[in-house]
């Protein structure tokens, strides 16, 4: 063992190169050096490339070049160091001059494939270890404690209305997950576990906090009526203020997380829509049916008191021209197509989605870019400095209802390429050093899932928007995959590692790479915490068969590599491992004997089998009329 640990690094690194990645694992209990050894980057990246479906779909198109009579001198490179699988051969010297220059070429054209597919930018960090257990590892989900109605004798579960996360300031590794309640409450649990039992109930307000009505009467009257359930940005939170704002119907109510008592209760013409994400000292946009609004509870007066008897904060309208001059919002505002100092006319309704974007890397002074998306064809575009006036519109086509975006650029012919593997090394770096950012959308074309990737250039440094300023300085660069994105509605969509993950209307979970096509991995969560079962017509959780049953994934977040789930009606945690860490029964009073607990499981297991035999039952029927059986049918009655 002595021996073993005074190897130098180079060569234990080498030696573990032809181990599997569980016996790589298992190197780590050795020792400590072993333990730091076997988390190396560049030897978990390496197993994250062989193991890609990237390296597999080339591993298939080399069957068919290796088959063509004449090739290219780039495909046969690709085609040998292919076909050595990770580059490794027999000792050089032992080859003679010429395979030894076929070896070395084969080395640099792995080395080009592997840079075609690196999902990873220039100055970017990435655990690759982390990113491996991401990409192959068991997945489980966590649900977390499902609160109770208290004033009612039956004690019914409530549903949860929505969902943010929560970073208490001074407390970094304290992550909370915040949601309204149906009986108007607001409800935090502990997902990292360090306050109380993780995924349980850690605080909860009063029931009627949440109330469209900012000074409710007592009884059941007083309480919140949720907005629909299509809104998904109903909650927004701000950890540096210690305040949520929640959405109800019209209303915007302001709470204090430290006290869950009511600060603002702000009443708009409309319903609220969508909200966007609330982070100091940026205003929060809020959407309603008809129109934009720019909320900041510096500027806005008290619940209750006239804006005629507010002061203006001078230093903030400095800041924001769009909010020099408060005023009352009115019906007869609102319909004048001339938008006002305090909103935006809309001339389609329905905004779904509303994003923010730093006029900087990390820079949120309050500047920057404004995003709408929704039951509308475009992408709307302001800027802050400049609102209401609608800088620009980026034309999709389809209903969008997620964004998300990188802080980096997008190029749709060189991910194309580097797709196929046909890009060099410095065709790679000049792709990902070029400035700009990458907006991401998801939502629905022609009842099939829609994930789009627009490419942004940097914003100019001049402070005029000219005329012909296209929208944020879109790029000559789109990606539109209408194809094999999802067969139902893309519901949300958010970055997870080196990924973007997004969930559909089936239950279904999808990893893409960065291109937007390449799959990396699928899961269903109907299935519990096993992988989405396949079929002989491909995994069932993506066809017919499995539209409408179980749970969807409304809204995803991402959380130290795990991802907070929210099905609309409860919240669950997705993370890597063989079973879940707890589950919505563990946080029960009168826990359940093993007899029973084995008894409720046989039955959900039957009750499965037997549906999924309908359904095979079902399709079979579907398929056999297809080929005019049932027409001939038909025709004898």
């Amino acid at each position: 063992m002595a021996k073993l640990d005074s190897l130098p690094t180079e060569i234990i690194l080498q030696v573990a190169q032809f181990l599997e990645p569980l016996e790589i694992v298992t190197l780590q209990l050795v020792c400590k050096r072993f333990l730091t050894l076997g988390r190396d980057d560049a030897l978990w990246r390496e197993q994250s490339f062989l193991k890609s479906p990237f390296l597999e779909r080339l591993r298939r198109r080399r069957e068919l070049i290796v088959a063509e009579p004449v090739q290219k001198s780039q495909f046969r490179d690709l085609a040998r160091a292919l076909a050595n699988g990770n580059g490794l051969g027999e000792s050089r010297l032992a080859k003679p001059r010429e395979e030894a220059r076929d070896f070395k070429a084969m080395s640099n054209e792995k080395i080009r494939i592997r840079a075609n597919w690196d999902p990873v930018f220039p100055g970017e960090k990435v655990s690759w270890y982390e990113e491996y257990i991401a990409r192959n590892a068991p997945i489980s989900t966590s649900w977390l404690q499902q609160p109770r109605n208290r004033e009612s004798a039956e004690r019914e579960y409530l549903e949860v209305r929505g969902v943010a996360l929560y970073t208490p300031p001074g407390d970094p590794d304290s992550t909370l997950a915040v949601a309204p309640l149906d009986d108007g409450s607001l409800c935090l649990w502990d997902i990292s576990g360090t306050r109380c039992r993780r995924g349980a109930i850690w605080q909860r307000s009063k029931p009627g906090i949440l109330s469209v009505d900012p000074h409710p009467q007592a009884g059941p009257s007083g309480r919140s009526k949720m907005v629909s359930t299509g809104v998904t940005e109903c909650i927004s939170v701000d950890s540096g203020r210690k305040r949520a704002y929640v959405a109800v119907q019209s209303g915007l109510v302001e709470i204090d997380l430290e006290t869950f008592s009511t600060v603002r209760h702000e009443r708009f013409p409309f319903s609220i829509t969508a909200l966007s994400e609330a982070k100091h000292p940026t205003p929060l946009t809020v959407g309603t049916n008809l129109s934009l609004h720019l909320y900041d509870s510096r500027s806005r007066h008290p619940a209750g008191i006239s804006s005629a008897n507010v002061e203006r904060l001078d230093s903030f309208g400095a800041s924001f021209p769009s909010l020099r001059n408060p005023g009352s919002l009115d019906f007869q505002s609102l319909l004048n197509p001339v938008s006002s100092p305090d909103c935006t006319h809309l001339y389609q309704p329905g905004p779904l989605s509303i994003l923010h974007l730093p006029s900087s890397d990390d820079d949120w002074n309050g500047n920057g870019d404004i995003y709408v998306a929704g039951r509308f064809p475009s992408i709307l575009n302001y800027d802050r400095r400049n609102f209401p006036k609608l800088r620009g519109t980026i034309h999709s086509g389809a209903r969008l209802c997620s964004m998300t975006y990188l802080p980096y650029p997008f190029a749709s012919m060189e991910k194309d390429l580097a797709r196929r593997g046909e890009l060099s090394i410095e065709q790679v770096l000049e792709a990902k050093t070029r400035p700009g950012k990458t907006l991401i959308a998801c939502g629905e074309y022609n009842s099939k899932g829609s994930l789009e990737m627009y490419g942004l250039s940097p914003n100019p440094e001049n402070t005029t928007i000219s005329s012909d300023f296209v929208a944020g300085s879109l790029q000559n660069s789109v990606m539109k995959n209408r194809q094999t994105s999802s067969s139902s509605k893309l519901l949300s969509v958010s970055n997870h590692g080196t990924r973007v993950v997004v969930s559909d209307g089936s239950g279904n979970l999808k990893w893409l790479e960065r291109d937007g096509f390449t799959e990396a991995r699928r899961w269903n969560i109907s299935h519990g915490s096993v992988e989405a079962p396949r079929g002989i017509f491909g995994t069932l959780g993506d066809s017919y068969l499995d539209s409408g049953s179980g749970d969807i994934v409304i809204k995803i977040l991402e959380n130290q590599g795990e991802l907070v789930l929210w099905t609309g009606e409860k919240i669950g945690l997705l993370n890597f491992s063989s079973k879940p860490g707890f589950t919505a029964d563990s946080f029960e009073d009168a826990a359940k004997t093993a007899e029973e607990a084995h008894q409720e499981r046989e039955e959900e297991i039957y009750s499965a089998t037997m549906r999924r035999a309908l359904e095979n039952q079902a399709n079979e029927v579907r398929y056999v009329r297809g080929l005019g059986i049932g027409l001939g049918g038909n025709r004898n009655h």
